[in-house]
């Protein structure tokens, strides 16, 4: 079994330093240096994931290949179910990083629980504006209209958070350009200004900063700001008080341990005796930072 080369096929969003998906990486990188002495062929596939076209095309260079396995960094749903059933059909395992997509039976996945998310996020902007004031969601547009997964499992959440405690404050919902971030300015401000009573902003995905350094940048300091994960530009911004708080979900934990997996399966007839592993949602705001050093420090 040593001797034999595998290949292992992954598609992921692109991953980027200082990023999410880059630190995502960074664990699949950390687990192929541990398992050096196995042969394995790694092939990176990417996609951007605020376009669903780009998606589609990654996802469509999987078509003429014939790996041992593959990892999956999903964002779109239909796009993901239609790739799984390719795979089954030709009996390639597979597994999931970041988030998992029902109707699909994958080898084993690594995520947190995106609906626990919301409901986290949503009691800590709920506990840290006042009562009277309003609250508002901020998704990212993507090209071909359609949600990312996660932001759809957080947003039922965080909604539900408020529905199951009683708290009748109005919460609304808006998009920004990841894209195209000359309209931002624009966009956000008509918002703010239509909705003065907003005192508090969930942004459902990892780029929480691009809302945190135009609030910065126009001078308002009285809207609270809570974001997802321990990005480069989210950190400066969770020390510069911009953001108060992030929801962190171990990205290169997921990636470290998705390659193990792949490699117990393939080399030892190995599987996880569960299949869906949860990683810890780790709480993150200016004053506990400095003891989450090992997770920017990759």
């Amino acid at each position: 079994s040593l001797r034999k080369e595998y290949k292992i096929d992954i598609v992921i969003p692109t991953a980027l330093g200082g990023e999410y998906w880059g630190a995502v990486q960074n664990g699949f990188e950390h687990a192929l240096h541990e398992y050096r002495d196995i042969s394995i062929d790694c092939r990176f596939h990417y996609y951007n994931q605020f376009d669903v076209y780009s998606c589609r095309s990654a996802y469509s260079e999987l078509k003429g290949s014939e790996p041992d396995a593959v990892i999956i960094g999903p964002t779109f749903v239909e796009e993901t179910i239609v790739l799984c059933r390719g795979l089954e059909e030709k009996n390639i395992p597979y597994i999931f990083v970041d988030s998992r997509i029902e109707g699909t039976s994958p080898l084993t996945t690594y995520t947190t629980d995106q609906y626990a998310c919301g409901c986290i996020l949503g009691r800590l902007l709920g506990s840290l504006t006042p009562k009277e004031s309003g609250i508002a969601i901020f998704g990212a547009k993507r090209i071909g209209n359609r949600k990312a997964n996660n932001s759809l499992e957080r947003k039922k959440g965080f909604l539900d958070c408020f529905s199951s405690a009683g708290d009748k404050r109005s919460v609304k919902e808006a998009s920004y350009s990841v894209l195209n971030p000359d309209d931002n300015e624009e966009e956000v401000m008509t918002f703010l200004k239509e909705n003065p009573d907003i005192k508090g902003i969930a942004v459902l995905n990892s780029r929480g900063y691009i809302i945190a350094d135009l609030l910065k940048a126009k001078g308002i300091r009285n809207i609270i700001v809570v974001s997802f994960d321990l990005t480069g530009n989210n950190r400066r911004c969770l020390e510069d008080g911009s953001i108060s708080a992030l929801l962190c979900q171990r990205p290169e934990l997921q990636g470290f341990n998705a390659i193990k997996s792949a490699i117990k399966h393939l080399l030892y007839k190995q599987d996880e005796p569960q299949v869906n592993h949860l990683m810890p949602i780790d709480i993150l705001m200016k004053e506990n930072l400095p003891f989450y050093r090992e997770l920017f420090e990759i």
